[in-house]
């Protein structure tokens, strides 16, 4: 076990050094993300809509989108220059891989969030007048991220191996982002207003729903990489 996670680290360490060493991949992320939290936060603007009930959707749509840049990019370094083949050789057991390959895409997001979050809550101006539920709000952001990169790790091993792995990549994602985009909008949407009690069956529902997609890929991405 402990040379399985020394493993999950090496993989995990290389491709968070790649991603931070170029930094454009990256930069790139929080350009779009930035950009699109400038042009929700305007829109809102001209129209009379409370920044609680804002917040949360544009906070959720501009990290789901420019996830798509950030996680779509998990294996197609190894594939461009014909290294996959030699890791899954180094490592053996190719869940090592699906692991590495997520917690990347977690810290990713994370760091994205680090720079979105405030962003948005500058201009689009939330008054939570002391109801904050600080608590609930990091669980949101976590149990979100969990979620997009779970699936996105998982669905970019599976269509990594077609042609036409950019365009396919998005239509599979969003189908099975539905639950957790609303999950983690009510369960924002709460935590601004300080109502944790309305929303406790949606965080159950969002640790099953992340845990699901995290120990199934585990398990079968021996097949998922196959081809």
């Amino acid at each position: 076990m402990p040379n399985y996670w020394r493993k999950v680290f090496l993989v995990y360490h290389k491709d968070i050094r790649d991603e931070f060493r170029t930094f454009d991949n990256l930069l790139a992320t929080l350009i779009f993300g930035a950009m699109l939290v400038f042009i929700f936060s305007f829109a809102f603007q001209l129209v009379e809509l409370q920044s609680q009930q804002a917040f949360p959707a544009v906070l959720w749509v501009s990290v789901f989108f420019s996830s798509m840049l950030a996680i779509q990019r998990s294996f197609a370094k190894e594939k461009d220059n014909g290294s996959l083949d030699a890791l899954l050789l180094a490592t053996g057991d190719r869940g090592i891989i699906f692991l590495a390959k997520f917690l990347c895409n977690f810290t990713v997001l994370v760091v994205f969030e680090l720079v979105v979050v405030p962003l948005l809550w500058m201009f689009i101006g939330v008054n939570t007048v002391g109801s904050f539920d600080i608590a609930l709000f990091i669980a949101s952001l976590v149990l979100g991220s969990w979620g997009l990169a779970a699936i996105g790790t998982m669905l970019n091993g599976i269509t990594i191996q077609v042609p036409s792995a950019r365009l396919l990549f998005p239509i599979l994602m969003f189908p099975l982002l539905i639950p957790l985009l609303i999950g983690v909008i009510l369960c924002s949407h709460a935590a601004l207003v300080g109502d944790r009690a309305s929303v406790l069956g949606w965080l159950y529902a969002l640790l099953a729903f992340d845990l699901l997609f995290t120990l199934v890929p585990l398990v079968l991405f021996d097949y998922v990489l196959e081809g």
